[in-house]
């Protein structure tokens, strides 16, 4: 069996011996027993950069039909690209995965790194993109990008998450045409099933409509869009919401924090008073600095980050907390640096809510800006 023919699904989680080349020689060299080797046992993991890798465990020898693996060791580590045994023929071990997961479980172990995602492990299952995937990298597929006034162009895409009913990708090469994307971009595509019953990926990169920063300066378009994307949760209404939120305002309740000087300077202000109301329109000017701390929703076991289009969309909420506006792209680092591990940061949390997974956060911030 040879990689061409098999797929890198007869390699990725598998365990599979080679012969020994060049590269698979010198890569052992600091193996136990390297010298008497003529062959070695691998184990395939994904690399989401470097592609499908080949992580060595041991050193062997093969005769005839009858495989011997020697000892291992932490220490002695080497991984080697696909690319490097493509044309070597490979020797699955199918019925004795589960002794080999045994001898090398901390081997095995030491590529917890490399696990993907849920998103991405779903898609490596997806066999309808195997017609357009990488060779080498199968977490990178070929797309046929358009625009309205061009032809239509290929250009590969490295899979980064997974939407209803289509995917999100990076650019990873630079088209061709102005296309208004370059290398490293992020773009949405879909799978569309053709006439002929296969599946071709595409992404529609017809510019989107622009907007004037005071067009959103009430909220009211994302609050829209966000009751759209609740109602018909469809590719476009979904980067229609991103792109709208990504260049947005919002409204942060936030907790006021005084250190304990000035709470006790507030406090003998207060007394002196002696009626609170009398301290109505005064302005008291503190020594320390005042932290606002954002309010962090809980539903379950998961945390969420609340931001609203509007003051108003707070509700009662908004008695209780200190209300700041800020840019999404503000915001998103506050969230990244808050002490609980969010699940997301939610819109509108008590009317049309819509949940920006953390997963995204990244992609958020690197959409292009519609404003003019």
């Amino acid at each position: 069996m040879f990689y061409r023919e098999a797929g890198f699904r007869a390699l990725y989680k598998h365990f599979a011996a080679f012969m020994l080349n060049d590269v698979l020689r010198k890569s052992i060299e600091d193996f136990p027993d390297a010298r008497k080797a003529n062959c070695v046992l691998t184990y395939g993991y994904i690399d989401h950069e470097k592609g499908l890798m080949l992580e060595i465990l041991a050193a062997g020898f093969k005769d005839g039909n009858d495989f011997k693996f020697y000892g291992t060791s932490p220490a002695a580590r080497a991984a080697v690209p696909i690319a490097e045994v493509i044309e070597e023929e490979i020797f699955r071990f199918d019925g004795s995965e589960a002794d080999f997961g045994k001898s090398y479980a901390a081997k095995i172990a030491m590529l917890k790194d490399y696990a993907a995602s849920d998103e991405i492990e779903r898609t490596r299952r997806m066999e309808f993109f195997d017609k357009s995937r990488n060779e080498m990298y199968p977490d990178d597929v070929t797309v046929v990008l358009s625009k309205q006034g061009l032809s239509p162009e290929e250009c590969l895409v490295r899979i980064i998450g997974v939407g209803d009913n289509f995917f999100m990708g990076q650019l990873m090469d630079e088209p061709k045409q102005d296309l208004g994307h370059h290398k490293g971009d992020r773009i949405a595509f879909i799978a569309e099933k053709q006439d002929d019953g296969s599946i071709v990926l595409c992404s529609d990169l017809t510019p989107d409509r622009t907007f004037k920063a005071e067009e959103l300066e009430d909220g009211s378009l994302l609050k829209e869009a966000a009751a759209r994307f609740n109602k018909a949760q469809t590719k476009e209404n979904f980067i229609e919401l991103l792109q709208l939120l990504r260049d947005s305002n919002v409204w942060v309740p936030c907790n006021t924090a005084v250190s304990e000087a000035d709470m006790a300077e507030l406090e003998r202000a207060v007394e002196e008073s002696g009626d609170i109301s009398t301290m109505i329109g005064k302005t008291i000017k503190t020594k320390d600095e005042v932290r606002l701390i954002p309010e962090i929703l809980q539903n379950g076991e998961h945390f969420f980050f609340p931001i609203f289009t509007s003051a108003e969309e707070m509700g009662e909420c908004s008695d209780h907390f200190t209300k700041v506006r800020k840019h999404i792209l503000d915001v998103i680092p506050m969230a990244r640096r808050n002490k609980q591990e969010l699940a997301g940061i939610v819109l509108n949390a008590f009317s049309e809510p819509f949940v920006l997974t953390a997963d995204l956060f990244d992609t958020v911030e690197k959409m292009k800006s519609r404003i003019v």
